[in-house]
């Protein structure tokens, strides 16, 4: 009679669905012919035989229930609501969520509304990179020698290139209402520059839409073209960003402010991960790493009461904290948000309706409700 080695077999398989994860085990012991080759064949003349086996299936009902909190909690969380275009989120350099709602596809272009800003600020550091601008101590009255000609305050002549990016020109600016004043006004630049100083240039921070715009007046005197093509050449070619909408103010400028720039979603996360990647796309530096930590830097004069709590102006970009972990932002009028987590190379891009009655409620509510989530689920 021979005698046969049995030999141990077992087997994990693991299931996961939606809203359950199955956890199948089997162990099986099965005749070994591996020592007795001569006997294969009157072996393989037997029915296959299984001494012992066992079979368990967890449900896992512990893991099964977190499971679908999670899932319907972030379901719920980014279901269609009469605001929300678009959520993305990037994943150390990858796509891992895209959504569009009420109508908009990856195709749609969206307001950025006041994200302009911070592309203009990359513009500034690509123009500095080139030589069109020396640095960001450069006097504006240089690239503004007509309309200097009729002020008659010598202390705007300390206004730098540097104080337009960080929102400290001194010069008054009201908000909202004057903001609407200016997109009518015949001159756009006269009308920001004939604004009364506030405070000394560099010394207090203050929201001022109608600077920022001629940072893109700037970049167009200085380059010699327009504001566009110049962003074209330099940026959005080499990111594959070849669909915009950007609106001119009067006399020709593109607009710099804040009201005057669409794009797609999916192309404010390249602009987003070239951030990340500190200026450098495909092996190509197309902003220096230096600029790039500038933007970021904060101004301690400044902070913001409609972005993140305790939020730090840098060159038009915002950095914060979330659950000790730093947070580098930028964003635009009623929820228009590119944030970038670094140490969790996270990248989170959302787009929304802004022509709401509270669009700074609106992007509160996502800051202290959704983006909380998001940055949770993708936690890992």
């Amino acid at each position: 009679m021979q005698c046969y080695l049995l030999r141990k077999v077992s087997y994990q398989y693991t299931e996961k669905r939606k809203s359950k994860v199955t956890i199948c085990s089997a162990t099986a012991y099965i005749l070994d012919t591996s020592h007795h080759k001569k006997d294969i064949l009157m072996i393989t003349k037997i029915p296959f035989i299984i001494i012992t086996i066992s079979f368990t299936i967890l449900s896992c009902k512990g893991i099964e229930k977190e499971k679908t909190k999670e899932t319907v909690l972030f379901e719920k969380t980014m279901q269609h609501q009469d605001y929300i275009f678009s959520t993305l989120v990037s994943k150390n350099g990858k796509i891992v969520f895209e959504e569009y709602y009420n109508g908009k596809t990856k195709d749609s272009l969206c307001d950025v509304q006041s994200l302009t800003k911070g592309i203009m600020s990359i513009l500034i550091g690509i123009a500095i990179d080139k030589e069109y601008i020396k640095n960001i101590n450069e006097p504006i009255e240089k690239y503004f020698p007509e309309e200097f000609k009729n002020l008659t305050d010598n202390k705007k002549n300390t206004i730098t290139i540097e104080h337009l990016l960080n929102q400290t020109s001194g010069l008054s600016w009201k908000g909202y209402l004057e903001h609407q004043e200016w997109l009518t006004n015949e001159n756009p630049i006269s009308f920001v520059l004939k604004k009364n100083l506030e405070n000394n240039p560099g010394e207090k921070y203050n929201y001022n839409s109608g600077a920022t715009h001629l940072l893109s007046v700037i970049i167009s005197r200085a380059y010699g073209n327009s504001t566009l093509d110049f962003a074209d050449q330099f940026l959005f070619s080499h990111l594959n960003i070849y669909d915009t909408n950007w609106q001119k103010r009067n006399k020709g400028y593109y607009d710099g402010s804040g009201l005057g720039l669409k794009m797609k979603p999916i192309d404010l996360m390249k602009i987003a991960q070239l951030l990340e990647k500190n200026g450098n796309w495909k092996g190509k530096q197309l902003v220096s790493k230096e600029w790039i930590q500038k933007l970021f830097d904060k101004n301690e004069k400044s902070s913001t009461k409609w972005g993140l709590r305790n939020s730090k102006h840098g060159f038009c970009w915002y950095q914060s904290e979330f659950k000790g972990n730093k947070i580098d932002y930028g964003m635009g009028y009623g929820g228009q948000f590119i944030i970038m987590i670094p140490s969790k190379k996270i990248i989170i891009v959302t787009t929304h309706n802004h022509d709401t009655p509270n669009g700074i409620e609106q992007q509160i509510k996502f800051l202290n409700g959704k983006l909380p989530i998001l940055i949770e689920k993708y936690d890992s």
